[in-house]
């Protein structure tokens, strides 16, 4: 009987969830469709002219985006899925992710005895505030309006290079922090570490993969000699199933001691030294490679202050709704635009697989990768579902839109096919990971 299992934080689930799209190649690939530009019809349009030209220039400059970044989401679950075929043996030849997953897939259903549970964090992504910013100020912000005082369920952004009077984020790679880390944080020396740790991990107590071995309380797969039970059976050697004991080389799983060689893929329960990858943000004192929040006050900011600047570097953006826009079709299609441009920070990921320990060895490996890919799926997959339902009927009830207008709603339809497409083959590819469809 089949034993297979599979475990996510909620929200990840992504089978079944496809979008609601017309595509002439019925979703299984995006390699045929023509997309990734602005059509010529979008060319005449003025947004200086007309407030409902200015919304359609925001909404198909938004599919363009997205449409790029649906189509990277997709190349990263071709490399990850070719990845772990290569490791196990399988057939690395395929050129599209569904077509790679698939391989994997496969490999999954047929083995009867597998358990696999995959949890990742949930998505932990920053917008470029610059982009909305830039958006909004050539298509429907009212030049008088107060984006401080108008601004609800959110919050005022502003790009900085002064004084800042609130919490300040850089984003950059790796920079000196004395702040809360949102990325990797290396510090030379051993730091509580709320994420995923890299390099060293010290007792009582670990669950990831440590190429030393465990040596007590060790549940899970073992790569050199497992002193204890492999699949309920007394062993003094090799174990290909799940290991109880101990084991000497290359252990993943759960431990309740000290990894006294290299640490990685997992979290570390007491002091971590070398890197600490963390998605909600945690306090870094050392290099941090990702966003790094600070509250200076009123010391000097070079990133996104949530406050006063002295000197801005892009209008202020609301996060939220601004009540005195001219219509929340530009800002909601300008936010898409700026998420477009997300950077996502390595999610904590944890797996546990039983029944093949090269499946597990491989996955762990990879968990990075994995995570990332599932994530940025999560990102963008409903900001293409809500540009996909407009039509030329919701920018006209906001204006006369003109020819240029209903050319650009026309063309641009085939963009939102292709980036549709192409975010359906990496709902698929999620599902097909984790083994839930064929």
């Amino acid at each position: 009987m089949n034993n297979r299992r599979m475990r996510y934080v909620p929200g990840l689930l992504l089978a079944g969830m496809a979008l609601v799209v017309a595509v002439s190649n019925g979703g299984c690939s995006s390699s045929s469709l023509g997309g990734g530009g602005l059509t010529p019809g979008c060319g005449g349009l003025d947004a200086t002219a007309s407030k409902a030209q200015g919304t359609v220039k925001a909404w198909a400059d938004a599919a363009t985006a997205l449409d790029v970044a649906a189509g990277k989401v997709e190349a990263k679950w071709l490399a990850t899925c070719n990845a772990i075929n290569g490791d196990l043996g399988l057939d690395t030849t395929k050129t599209t992710a569904g077509d790679a997953c698939g391989v994997l897939n496969a490999h999954i259903k047929a083995q009867a005895n597998l358990t696999i549970a995959l949890t990742v964090s949930p998505p932990a992504c920053s917008a470029d505030v610059s982009v909305q910013a830039n958006c909004e100020a050539t298509c429907s912000a009212d030049a008088t309006c107060d984006v401080q005082a108008k601004c609800t369920g959110g919050e005022v952004v502003v790009g900085c290079s002064g004084t800042c009077s609130a919490q300040c984020d850089v984003t950059a790679p790796s920079f000196a922090c004395m702040g809360s880390c949102k990325g990797e944080c290396s510090a030379e020396v051993a730091v509580q570490c709320t994420g995923t740790c890299t390099g060293e991990c010290t007792a009582p107590s670990w669950q990831g993969t440590c190429d030393a071995g465990c040596s007590a309380s060790f549940t899970g797969t073992c790569g050199g000699n497992c002193n204890g039970t492999c699949d309920g059976m007394n062993t003094t050697g090799s174990c290909a199933g799940k290991c109880v004991g101990t084991c000497d080389a290359k252990a993943s799983g759960s431990c309740s001691a000290q990894c006294t060689g290299k640490f990685s893929g997992g979290t570390c329960s007491a002091m971590c030294k070398g890197s600490c990858n963390v998605a909600a943000g945690a306090t870094c004192m050392g290099s941090c490679n990702g966003t790094c929040s600070y509250t200076p006050g009123a010391a000097s900011c070079m990133g996104e202050c949530h406050g006063e600047c002295s000197a801005k570097t892009t209008p202020p953006t609301c996060t939220g709704k601004l009540d005195c826009m001219a219509n929340a079709e530009c800002h909601g299609d300008c936010q898409a635009q700026a998420k477009a441009a997300l950077t996502c920070t390595p999610p904590e990921v944890t797996v546990d697989i039983q029944g093949d320990a090269k499946l597990s060895a491989s996955f762990t490996a990879h968990l990075a990768d994995i995570g990332l890919a599932f994530n940025q799926t999560l990102a963008i997959k409903d900001l293409i579902g809500e540009l996909a339902g407009k039509t030329e009927a919701t920018f006209s009830a906001l204006g006369d839109i003109g020819l240029s207008g209903a050319a650009c709603v026309v063309g641009q339809a085939s963009v939102i096919a292709h980036a549709s497409a192409s975010i359906n083959v990496s709902v698929s590819a999620s599902a097909t990971v984790s083994g839930k469809s064929s």
